[in-house]
């Protein structure tokens, strides 16, 4: 069609080109030109010349978190009034259509911004049932597309401690968070006491240092006090957290739980040498009543 379009055009040149300059113009050279105007109008303004193509430059290998959401990016070149669709590889289910969604299941959404080349698939709360090939496709004859790959992993932070953490007052709480299976090669990693973020400006003495390229969180936090107390959750990008609750006790509370302890492990030796004790005596002693082993069994 742009080729008759194009033919046209020339046509009318050649007829424009007949009338001499130096004469005054017709009717019929003012009939030619509104008809070569009325013909450009039919040409899309982004008609360039070219056949739409494939922008390589985009990552075609998706990793995501189980429940997390998933962009899968296509851009096209010289797309002109064609239109670009997704559809699933496995049923060869047609999802999107342009900017519009051609599913039940809500979770798949078409994305695109005006004037631009890029089309993008938004895969909501990623199950694993989601993970295939899927293919953007553009609807030229014959029709060209593209396939992208969506890989869905279980990852999850873990603090590298008990559940339960009891801290001295005055000492210092020292957390380590990993999360090695977080998709992509670089991680982002945040900690939250309870549900306000922590940070090196929250108060004097705490410090975070993460590697997010080693994907692991250090959390450091001098001289403890009551208030540190709560608990807290290591955040990764991508992945499910994990948390610790941490209790904060003074040091007399400390030194009290040790004496009961100690107390505690010390009473049945004591017990046992008493026992003993009087048992010695009631076997050295000559033939007692019978009334004087009762008492003595009653001490």
């Amino acid at each position: 069609m742009l080729v008759e379009h194009f033919m046209a055009l020339l046509v009318i040149m050649g007829l424009t080109a007949t009338v001499d300059k130096k004469s005054r113009p017709s009717s019929q050279y003012f009939g030619h030109m509104a008809a070569a105007e009325e013909l450009s109008n039919l040409i899309p303004d982004n008609y360039d010349g070219l056949e739409p193509q494939f922008d390589n430059s985009t990552s075609r290998e998706i990793i995501a978190a189980l429940g997390t959401t998933a962009r899968l990016h296509c851009r096209v070149r010289h797309l002109g009034d064609r239109a670009v669709s997704w559809i699933r590889q496995r049923d060869l289910h047609i999802l999107t259509i342009g900017i519009m969604t051609y599913t039940n299941d809500q979770r798949f959404l078409a994305r695109h911004i005006d004037n631009s080349d890029e089309w993008v698939l938004k895969v909501v709360s990623v199950q694993p049932r989601d993970a295939g090939v899927y293919e953007c496709q553009v609807s030229t004859e014959p029709k060209i597309s593209l396939a992208y790959k969506l890989v869905v992993v279980t990852s999850k932070a873990q603090i590298l401690a008990n559940r339960e953490l009891f801290i001295q007052s005055g000492s210092d709480i020292n957390l380590t968070c990993i999360a090695p299976q977080a998709p992509g090669p670089y991680t982002h990693m945040v900690w939250h006491k309870d549900t306000e973020l922590v940070s090196d400006s929250t108060r004097g003495g705490i410090r975070v240092v993460s590697e997010q390229q080693m994907k692991t969180s250090n959390l450091v936090i001098s001289k403890v006090l009551n208030t540190d107390s709560g608990n807290y959750t290591c955040s990764a990008e991508n992945s499910n957290s994990d948390s610790v609750f941490v209790h904060i006790i003074k040091s007399e509370q400390h030194a009290a739980m040790q004496h009961e302890l100690g107390a505690r492990l010390e009473l049945p030796p004591l017990a046992l040498l008493l026992l003993a004790a009087l048992l010695s005596a009631l076997l050295a002693a000559p033939a007692a009543p019978h009334g004087s082993l009762v008492r003595l069994a009653a001490l």
